[in-house]
């Protein structure tokens, strides 16, 4: 088992909406979780931060705090993701979006698990991505754009 999350998935929608429900504030509150964004998130520059916010769990507060490391409009998006899950360092999620002619390849890479504590979070943020990524919710909020 790898210290790292590769998801690849195939939607049969353009690029430009696939990128609209990974990006725009409303769409990643229908299929992701709460956030402070006030502005899309391809809005934002390098160095801007944010913060996703879920419902708390035992010694986890529920918030995912974020920071863009680089923006490629539309081919490429990432961001640490980090908070007390995370105790000593943020991880890293990376979206590669690669456009076909028929439809939209997404590749998620979410790297950064290390330790015990790692392989848990991994483990359980895996089975998460995976559930998000083929959601009624996420195909709907393609089409939203």
């Amino acid at each position: 088992m790898g210290s790292n999350i590769h998801i690849e998935k195939h939607y049969n929608h353009s690029m430009k909406k696939v990128w609209f429900a990974l990006t725009n504030r409303a769409a990643l509150e229908k299929w992701f979780t709460k956030h402070n964004l006030h502005s899309n998130l391809d809005e934002l520059e390098p160095g801007d931060t944010f913060t996703f916010i879920s419902t708390p769990k035992r010694s986890w507060d529920g918030m995912m705090h974020c920071e863009v490391k680089e923006i490629n409009r539309p081919y490429k998006l990432i961001y640490t993701f980090g908070g007390d899950a995370f105790k000593k360092k943020p991880s890293v999620v990376t979206w590669t979006l690669i456009e076909e002619e028929s439809g939209t390849t997404l590749k998620l890479d979410h790297s950064g698990f290390e330790g015990l504590q790692g392989f848990f979070l991994r483990f359980l943020l895996q089975s998460g991505w995976k559930k998000a990524l083929s959601s009624d919710e996420f195909i709907e909020a393609m089409t939203m754009s």
